[in-house]
């Protein structure tokens, strides 16, 4: 598997439909499948994790795809599920939703190449989705050391970009003038634009010159691994063991739903391609909305 296998991954496009045609009939069928993918108009995301899934996949049962069976596949998600299980940086909720997603690949796959199996597939429980509130937000910030970092929890804050995309900007991407960045390189394959603000647009020109960068290079060289552990430090530093970067992006959400934007704005904001995927964070301003019933029928 490859660097970073047991991050969990929801993505609500996964599973499209997607036009990948008819299987080799002779030969090895997963590289043609992943071309297949690629060609067919699938995210970068997607194939990646199917072809990991996959691979994992055919390593372990070690013969010819076309004649698996059910106990094959029951086999392996009783060892995949012991193997995501011994890793530490991956929650509960996170290792069954790796684990389901590979199941679906794995399925897909086999389907695609005529093979009759019906393996079980995982259960995953509702994500328990958190969101800084302003306060906390300002703390974060300020606890930052160096423009670099603080350059990075701004710009998730902002953007409520993900981790990969946030990775993949090169500095030619950001358009200091107009405050925006053209993603490219998204889970569901679809370019967007997102939007930063004069305190952002300040902090990255501070850390772009400091740095030397060039419109070719990446905005922030970093491994996600890296990353992870960054916005992790800075969480543990104000009392917040439990930051992730998808928790800024939650708390994007969440703050521009309580700003009144408007939800299919929200939603175009943070590459939802389903709107129901972005209704979810409207939960979080129940508060919100209890606290305007108790004033108005106090």
């Amino acid at each position: 598997m490859g660097s970073n296998p047991f991050n969990a991954f929801q993505d609500n496009n996964l599973y499209m439909k997607l036009e990948l045609g008819e299987p080799p009939s002779q030969g090895d069928p997963y590289p043609y499948f992943v071309q297949l993918l690629q060609v067919s108009g699938a995210g970068r995301g997607t194939v990646k994790i199917y072809s990991t899934a996959i691979r994992d996949f055919l390593d372990f049962i070690k013969k010819d795809p076309r004649t698996v069976t059910t106990q094959d596949v029951v086999n392996w998600i009783y060892s995949l599920s012991s193997r995501v299980g011994k890793n530490q940086n991956v929650d509960t909720r996170g290792r069954a939703s790796t684990i389901r997603t590979y199941v679906l690949a794995v399925r897909r796959f086999l389907k695609w190449l005529g093979v009759n199996v019906r393996p079980p597939i995982p259960k995953v429980r509702n994500p328990e989705r958190m969101a800084l509130d302003d306060k906390t937000v300002q703390l974060v910030i300020d606890s930052c050391r160096r423009t670099r970092d603080k350059a990075i929890i701004a710009l998730l804050l902002d953007t409520g970009l993900r981790s990969s995309e946030l990775l993949s900007l090169k500095v030619k991407d950001v358009d200091m003038t107009r405050m925006t960045i053209v993603v490219k390189e998204t889970k569901n394959g679809e370019q967007r634009i997102v939007f930063f603000t004069p305190r952002t647009a300040e902090l990255l020109r501070k850390y772009i010159n400091r740095e030397g960068l060039t419109s070719d290079q990446p905005l922030f060289n970093l491994s996600y691994q890296a990353l992870y552990k960054l916005v992790r430090s800075i969480g543990k530093r104000v009392g917040i063991p439990w930051l992730r970067p998808h928790i800024l992006r939650h708390t994007f959400a969440t703050m521009a739903i309580r700003r009144g934007v408007p939800l299919p704005a929200v939603q175009r904001m943070l590459g939802h391609r389903d709107i129901k995927t972005t209704q979810v964070y409207t939960h979080l301003i129940t508060e919100d909305l209890e606290r305007s019933y108790r004033s108005a029928f106090s």
